[in-house]
């Protein structure tokens, strides 16, 4: 995982995704954790493990805010 305190803006502005800060806010606890697990490099089944829902779920969260991010460059 990454270092403790590395904040999911941060890696997502690394990983060439930017969330605004009013996104950042709207995301749930959940949305906010299975961000974190991927960006740490975790595997949809294993992030869903960790999360206890299944791997699916994780990339229907990863989608939506895939797509939040890219609506968010473009204004």
């Amino acid at each position: 995982m990454k270092a403790p305190g590395q904040s999911l803006k941060h890696s997502c502005a690394r990983a060439g995704a930017m969330i605004s800060h009013p996104d950042l806010k709207a995301l749930t606890q959940r949305q906010r954790q299975a961000a974190e697990l991927r960006i740490a490099g975790l595997s949809l089944q294993a992030a869903g493990k960790r999360l206890e829902i299944n791997g699916e779920r994780v990339r229907q969260i990863e989608a939506r805010l895939r797509s939040r991010a890219k609506r968010a460059l473009k204004e």
